[in-house]
């Protein structure tokens, strides 16, 4: 069975500082990619080390997730710590 994936550093700094707590996980709600604008996400995916860089290999330099009955605009290099 394989490890689960543990947020690099900076990962965990920055989500303890956005969210209260290091190993949050907000679903995302929309993407944005510069000309597209903002666009909804049509499934469940949540902010994860993973999948903010897959975002970001995709052209995506901002998600907006929800956590806690709260809404944040996350600038993925800043979530990266790049």
């Amino acid at each position: 069975m394989p490890e689960p994936l543990v947020p690099s550093n900076a990962v965990s700094n920055y989500a303890q500082h956005k969210f209260g707590k290091a190993t949050a996980t907000p679903q995302i709600t929309g993407v944005y990619a510069g000309a597209g604008g903002w666009q909804p996400v049509g499934s469940k995916i949540n902010l994860t080390e993973e999948t903010a860089q897959e975002m970001r290999d995709q052209g995506i330099t901002m998600v907006r997730v929800r956590w806690r009955f709260q809404t944040h605009e996350i600038i993925l290099r800043r979530y990266l710590g790049g």
